[in-house]
């Protein structure tokens, strides 16, 4: 594969995650919560999300979904109320629970969580179905280029995701009250939910 179609992949790919979304907010979200070495669980999920849906795009299972549109919207309607949830939660929450205590949610649980509102955001399995086709050249090893072509968004995504999470590192320590702070958290979540419903 030339060294320019990665390339010409790469920003392609960037622009796509850099827009704001269910996944951008929900890594801003738990920053503001749990700081950025806190959250830094959130990038890894979604860069294995968005390696799953690489793996849906190339084995060809990715074809099989596109046929039944009735899966897509089950999975987005799934993210949707996950989102709202979280919103919920941490509308209500104590103030004291945007404190930066990176020990009080355990790692896995919240790689997990980005996990799976990566996987019920059908934006991010539609950009796979538009942008892989676009790179693959019949002249070169399929099996290769999906390769390369995969571990390229994976390594676009928990860049793209670490920086949301390190711009949302710096805004916490600006902000005057944690109750505050956990109403734009829920906000976030919420606005995350609602864009997705209109999806």
């Amino acid at each position: 594969m030339e060294f320019t179609s990665i390339i010409l992949f790469i920003i392609t790919f960037a622009s796509i995650l850099i827009l704001p979304g269910p996944n951008s907010a929900f890594a801003v979200g738990q920053s503001l919560k749990f700081g950025l070495v806190g959250s830094l669980a959130v990038p890894l999920g979604f860069m294995t999300a968005t390696g799953l849906h690489a793996a849906l795009v190339f084995s060809g299972v990715g074809l099989v979904i596109k046929e039944y549109a009735l899966i897509l919207t089950l999975l987005k309607w799934l993210g949707v109320l996950y989102l709202a949830y979280l919103g919920y939660k941490s509308i209500i929450s104590k103030p004291s629970k945007i404190e930066v205590c990176p020990q009080e949610i355990p790692k896995l649980k919240m790689y997990f969580s980005a996990l799976l509102v990566s996987l019920t955001n059908p934006k991010a399995l539609l950009a796979s179905f538009m942008v892989y086709p676009l790179f693959i050249n019949s002249d070169s090893s399929y099996s290769i280029q999906a390769i390369v072509l995969t571990l390229s968004a994976m390594l676009v995504s928990f860049l793209v995701y670490s920086t949301y999470s390190l711009a949302a590192a710096k805004l916490k320590g600006r902000l005057n009250s944690s109750s505050f702070a956990n109403k734009c958290v829920g906000s976030l979540y919420l606005a995350a939910a609602s864009v997705l419903a209109t999806k």
